[in-house]
């Protein structure tokens, strides 16, 4: 299946393929796109019926009129497709951003997700996503800071510095520089991730529902050379949710499925095999 359906008011773009459980895919960014996920995902299709889509604005996917996008509204979206593809239960596969917007539906959704597998994880409140920005900016040293602010006035005047932006910042995405000719360009929505990005700061924090989301099984895979560390993740989540299963990523940045694709690959059909049917 390959098509456009109106879920929360909106033509969101819908990719799926392969046979077995479901296993929905959310992207990172905010504001990128299910591309990015090809061809891992396919990988998994002789044993998953994998769904790919992107996100309010996001890709090819509509953009929101008003301009205004949010965590709850991207939600609603998820939820909306659950119900246009008559899924009882999904397994969800979130990355960077999409790690978020999966513990989030998983909060407010609990009966409908029977696992979730996150990688390159960023945590449960805003003061950890403020942790991953800090700690990606300590990396790029006093130069390269320069740059990165300069392109972002430019970028706050409506100069595009997209391309800058990542040309500065990709290579501590990743632990082999090598990696950066595996990763396609992919369509990009600065909207969004403003958007986004400041509704994240201003009320992410999934704390009041960890006996919620203690109920569902979690994996995180974290890159060995993360931004945020695999023992980062382990005091960000355990503490917490000390039945979440933390995972290194052994040769790998954030970008885990790039740099270790067969390896990622493994787990991920390792954790979701565990569950055939949603209790």
């Amino acid at each position: 299946m390959e098509k456009h359906l109106t879920l929360n008011g909106k033509s969101i773009y819908v990719k799926s393929f392969g046979t077995g459980d479901p296993i929905v895919f959310l992207h990172g960014g905010p504001g990128g796109s299910h591309e990015f996920f090809l061809p891992f995902a396919e990988r998994l299709a002789n044993h998953y019926t994998v769904i790919l889509y992107d996100q309010s604005g996001c890709g090819r996917s509509e953009q929101v009129e008003s301009g205004e996008y949010s965590i709850k509204d991207e939600v609603e979206t998820l939820e909306a497709l659950r119900r246009a593809l008559c899924l009882d239960y999904f397994q969800l596969f979130g990355e960077s951003w999409g790690s978020m917007l999966a513990l989030s539906y998983a909060a407010t959704y609990p009966n409908h997700v029977s696992r979730l597998l996150l990688t390159a994880a960023i945590g449960l409140t805003n003061e950890a996503y403020a942790s991953f920005k800090t700690e990606l900016l300590n990396k790029l040293g006093v130069f390269k800071k320069v740059s990165f602010y300069t392109n972002g006035l430019l970028h706050t005047l409506g100069i595009n510095r997209t391309n800058q932006f990542q040309t500065l910042l990709d290579p501590y995405y990743v632990y082999s520089q090598g990696t950066l000719s595996k990763k396609k360009p992919i369509p990009f929505n600065d909207v969004v991730l403003n958007k986004i990005s400041k509704d994240i700061e201003a009320s992410y924090n999934l704390l009041p529902h960890v006996n919620t989301l203690s109920r569902i099984p979690i994996m995180i895979a974290q890159g060995s050379h993360d931004i945020l560390s695999p023992h980062h993740m382990k005091n960000e989540f355990l503490n917490h949710l000390p039945h979440a299963e933390v995972v290194e990523v052994k040769e790998s940045g954030h970008w885990t499925i790039l740099e270790q694709p067969e390896a990622m690959a493994r787990l991920t059909r390792a954790f979701f095999q565990k569950t055939a049917v949603h209790v």
